[in-house]
Parts: C-alpha cells; structure tokens; sequence
C-alpha cells in the first residue's frame, strides 16, 4: 500500500474519532443545551418542552405566539436589536434574563426605564447556603400558583420598574452590594427589591428575571424555580413553542461542533437525503478501490 494510502486511510479514522468524541463528550460550558452537568440547561429544556436556535435572523421564520428566552452575554447589533423589537412587537414573548452581562442595551433599545442594576443581591437572612443564594417568598397572584419560593444564585435586581408589573421581590433584608464588601453600607439599596417583572410592548410583552442562573440544571429543582418558570413562561399553557435563543452566550469551540452536528444530522434525516449521501459513498469508495487495485494488477 503506498504512502499516500495510509496517509489518507489515517486521516479519515483521526476525523471519524475526533467526531465520535465531540459527540459524546458532554459540554462544560454555561448554558449550553449539550451540558449535561450543574451549569448547563439540559433539564430547563426538557422541563418545559423548549428548543434552541442559534441566530437572531432565524427570528423571522419563528411565529409571535412563541416564546423566545435570551441570556445576553455577548452584545447585540442593531440589526438584532430590531429583530427583537420586531418580534415582540408582532406579539412575540421576549423573556430577558440577565444579571452582568447586555440585557440593559436591549432594554435602552426598547425605551424602557427599567434596568439590572448589575451589582449583586445579597441576602444574609433568608437565604440557601449563603447571602449569595437569595430567597425569594413574595411574588405576584398572576405567577404564584404552585410557588412558595425560589432560590436565586449570584443575582441581580431590577431598578426602575415603576412602570412595569413586579412579579417577584426579595426580602426585606436583602440589599445590593454596590461596593462590592459583602455587607450593607449605608446609601447601598435594601429589600424588597423586584426581581422579575413583565410589561406589555406593541401586541407582545417582556419578561425581566435578574438572575439566569435559575434556568442551569443545579438549580432548577432548587425551590419552586421550575414551578415558576412554567408560571412565567405560561409553560403548562401555551400553545406556543418556547425557545432559548444561545446565539449571544459564550461558547467553546467544541460546543460550536456540537451544533453544526446536529445541524447535520438534521439535515440528514431526511430518507431521501441519506439515501443520496449513502450513493455517493458507495461509487466514491468503489472509485478509490478500483484504483489501489489496478495499481496492484500493474505491479504483479
């Protein structure tokens, strides 16, 4: 067999491992649908019957009933920005959660005066573990079915909600730690602070949680948090498909592969489809071994 042989023969079995592994490998990264450990979200999706998609453009293919979840880590352009306006405006549901990372530039875009403070909530009394893991006991009538509470997790709150409907508040000893000390400092916020609140926008409306981190399989069963993002989301109710659109989360290379395979295997359960791919296989490898053995014929 010459050289070139084995050297090709070898790079297929190096991409067909590399595949397998990327496959099977779960993701490490946060939020990631394929992260099967504490931070990613694989449970919230099955919990509530979600999917993801992995573009703001694939917004103009997506029906207004649906309910669309953003955790925006990276930044939006402008053009994302109008697609999402766009969207709620239509009547789409936008649910925004965010505790440091973009959700105020979608906000400032939307000409709303409501903001994440973006410093973090503490809570030394009523509080999971420590002041880090706040409790949340006193929500709304509209999303307190089957909730009595939930535990957030390095959250945020809301500030200028005036105009919206709060749905959820912290305890009174809460506060935000705006000096980063992890006390209470005179002049720093103090609970009730709002936590999630919801306003109506065009024929849609905006959903606002200060803390993403409800959403990661570690803490969906903490509390009623899975409860209550049924309750936001209308989970138990809709008739509307719920997405989590993972285009502005940070990801690793391996979770990009991930996605374009299963992109692939997407496009190639179509029966007609792999019959065609299978097809070409076949007359690519008969091509290959017809010629290593004319080339062994000519040598004997």
């Amino acid at each position: 067999m010459k050289i070139q042989h084995v050297f090709i023969i070898t790079i297929i079995i190096a991409f067909v491992v590399s595949l397998l592994c990327v496959s099977f490998f779960p993701s490490i990264q946060d939020f990631m649908e394929y992260n099967t450990l504490w931070n990613g979200v694989r449970h919230s999706l099955n919990d509530l019957n979600a999917s993801t998609i992995d573009s703001s453009h694939e917004l103009a293919n997506i029906d207004t009933n649906n309910i669309l979840i953003c955790i925006p880590y990276l930044q939006y352009n402008n053009s994302e920005l109008d697609g999402l306006k766009t969207f709620v405006d239509n009547g789409g549901t936008l649910m925004l959660l965010d505790d440091y990372g973009y959700g105020n530039s979608v906000l400032q875009y939307f000409d709303l005066d409501c903001r994440f403070s973006g410093a973090p909530l503490l809570d030394p009394l009523f509080c999971y573990k420590n002041q880090w893991f706040p409790e949340v006991t006193d929500f709304a009538p509209s999303v307190d079915k089957g909730v009595k509470e939930i535990i957030l997790n390095h959250a945020t709150a809301l500030t200028n909600t005036g105009k919206m409907e709060t749905l959820a508040w912290s305890s009174s000893s809460s506060f935000l730690d705006q000096n980063g000390n992890e006390s209470w400092n005179k002049g720093e916020p103090q609970g009730p602070l709002p936590v999630a609140a919801r306003q109506k926008l065009g024929k849609g409306e905006i959903i606002l949680v200060s803390d993403p981190s409800i959403v990661i399989n570690s803490m969906l069963s903490r509390g009623d948090n899975s409860q209550f993002l049924k309750n936001l989301t209308g989970a138990d109710i809709t008739s509307g498909q719920i997405l989590l659109d993972i285009s502005h989360l940070v990801k690793k290379p391996m979770d990009i592969t991930k996605t374009k395979l299963t992109q692939i295997k997407n496009i190639l359960s179509q029966p007609y489809l792999v019959l065609a791919v299978i097809l070409l296989l076949f007359i690519l490898t008969s091509f290959y071994m017809s010629r290593i053995g004319g080339s062994i014929e000519r040598k004997l």
